[in-house]
This record gives structure tokens, sequence and C-alpha cells, in this order.
């Protein structure tokens, strides 16, 4: 009769103990790399076989796995785009309570790396099982997977891509070139051929973030492929929303032509938008076009103030990461995580 194999036996022949067996199977620190790739070619060898209902049975009863979680502080604010992935975080982690998952949410400023990076080692002194966050500080962001990787903390990144040759380092994301391109394409065939289109980048610290940069950088590029060179009628302003009051002096130049008016919002912030249109009286000539469904937004394209919205669905990269992570952790499984969100455009017509 065939010998069963079990989490016993590989320990055994791999001359180690079965706790670290189980630290190489569910993906956890504590266990050198030359130690794991000795255990994981054990088990290739003898055609071992994880249960994963058994393991999932364990995690129910007694063992919990913490996500850590590592959001600007205005995840809190109901009314902000960081809001709405933490949501997403929060329904998942529910949804698998009974499976033993738990979360630690950490939120630092979004204009200090120093606030980032003080969160980022209080969370690896606790060594959770993995970390979602967000890519805004991209040399410390570097520094803190480097970090996890050694400790075999698995990564996922949200909302920007983080193009890394890391192991255990993941990335949900929509491509924010092509949305551009996307939003440029729709303004194109809105606004007549002198038709003035602006790039807004309403930022509320001195740093652009790369999303904005490659939204407009995609939004130029169409225009350029589509008549072979730079668009002449694109004027691109960056405003701080401690500043928003600045608009009024933007658009009034706008006032003086008869000219349509499409306007690329590079963030969830265009709500900061239709007043000033409205109190400059363009509202007859002006397209706004802008991201995420948060409730002012919403509001806002219900009243078709904005008339479209780029669609994220940050609630659900947020969910994603959540599912991903307790797949790869209790089935080594990683097909859930590292993709892309389609680009949905959402108009008041199509919204619910």
């Amino acid at each position: 009769m065939k010998e069963k194999i079990g989490i016993k036996k590989i320990a055994e022949l791999s001359g180690v103990s079965i706790g670290t067996v189980d630290r190489v199977l569910n993906n956890r620190k504590g266990v050198s790399k030359e130690t794991a790739r000795h255990i994981r070619a054990v088990i290739k060898h003898t055609g071992y076989k994880k249960n994963n209902v058994a393991s999932r049975l364990k995690l129910a009863n007694n063992k919990t796995i913490t996500i850590a979680v590592l959001f600007p502080k205005e995840a809190y604010l109901v009314e902000h785009y960081w809001h709405l992935p933490l949501k997403g975080i929060l329904k998942a982690v529910s949804e698998l309570s009974e499976m033993g998952i738990i979360h630690d949410l950490h939120v630092f400023e979004i204009g200090s790396m120093k606030s980032f990076e003080r969160e980022s080692e209080k969370i690896l002194s606790k060594e959770p099982d993995a970390l979602i966050t967000v890519p805004f500080f991209i040399k410390e962001c570097i520094r803190l997977t480097e970090k996890s990787e050694k400790a075999g903390i698995p990564v996922v990144f949200i909302d920007t891509e983080m193009d890394l040759e890391i192991n255990n380092k993941y990335s949900i994301y929509q491509n924010s070139f092509q949305s551009g391109k996307v939003a440029a394409r729709i303004l194109s065939q809105i606004i007549s051929g002198n038709g003035k289109f602006i790039v807004l980048n309403i930022i509320n610290n001195s740093e652009t973030q790369k999303n904005n940069q490659e939204r407009e950088k995609g939004f130029r590029t169409f225009f350029k492929d589509q008549i072979q060179k730079d668009n002449p009628n694109i004027d691109s302003f960056t405003v701080n929303q401690s500043e928003i009051d600045t608009l009024q002096e933007i658009f009034k130049p706008y006032t003086k032509t008869n000219e349509q008016i499409g306007v690329f919002v590079t963030n969830s912030r265009a709500y900061l938008l239709p007043k000033t249109i409205s109190d400059l009286d363009l509202n007859n000539r002006t397209t706004i076009i802008g991201y995420d469904l948060n409730p002012i937004n919403t509001k806002l394209l219900k009243e078709n103030k904005i008339q479209f919205i780029i669609n994220q669905q940050p609630e659900h990269q947020g969910y994603s990461a959540v599912k991903g992570l307790f797949k790869l952790i209790t089935e080594e499984d990683n097909s859930e995580l590292n993709h892309k969100i389609p680009i949905e455009i959402i108009v008041k017509e199509n919204f619910e």
C-alpha cells in the first residue's frame, strides 16, 4: 500500500520541524530562502498536495490571519476616494471573518513621507500575514516591499501599478495611461474643431501623483496620434485643493470666447469644479470628465454638472485584494492578484 504523504512526512524528509513546513506551505515569514527551496523540492518530489479544505477548517477553528492596511487618513472620510477601497476591504474581511481573517488599519498623512515610513515600520514590527497599501511615495514603497519580502509578507498595491521585480508583490489597478486616452476620445467626439481642452490636476499636496501624470500623458498622446502633432488647444493646470479659489482665475479667460470647453479632471476631485463653471456661466459649453463614484461626484453626475465619470471600481479593488490574499495564504494560489481593472464609463443614464 502506498504510504500517505502528509505534512509530518514532509517535515521528516526535509529534516525540519512541522512548523517550518507549515510556514512554507502558507507562505509565511521565518524561513530562509535556501530552506524554503529545499522543502518545496521535497514537496514536488513526493507529489504532496495541500488539503485546502482542512487548512480552511483549521483557520476557522484556531488560526487568525491578519491583513495590515496602510492607507491615507482620508480613508475615514465618507466623501473621499480612499474611503471606497477601505469599504471594499471591510466587506471582504466581514465575509471571511469566520475563516479567521482580521484587518489592522494604519493611516498616514498624504503629504508626509515620514508618516508613511513611521506607519510602515509599525506594521512590520507586528509581523502581519499580508499587507494592502498604496504607492504614494515610490522610494519608501520600494523599501517597504523589500523588507516585506525578507519577512515573507505578501504586499498588494491597489490603485497604481508598482513595477518591481520583487517576489510576493502584487498590484490591482486601472491603467492610468489608457484611461487618459479614453477621456480624450470622449471629449474629442463632443468638442468641436476649435474648442479648448483643459487638463486639470487638483492635488492636496505639493507632489502630483504618478496616476495624474500618466493620465495626462495618455490624454495628450491620443491627440498626438490623431493629428500627428501636439494639440495646441490643450491647456494644463495644477491646483492645490487648499487654494481652490484660483479656479476662478484659471477659467475666467474662457468667458471671453464662445468656444466649447472640454475639461479632464485627472482624479476624483471633479466635484470641486462645477461651482466655478456655474459662477462664470460656462455650463452650456463645458463638458467635464473625472474619476470615481464618490458621493459628491455621483450627486453632480445625476444633476448633469459632471457629464462623465471613469469608474476605477476602488471598492472592488479593496475587496479583491483581501479575497486574493486569502486565496494566496490558504491555497498558495495568486491567480486573483495582479490584475487590471476595466475602464468603465459612467453617465447619469447608466448610473444606478
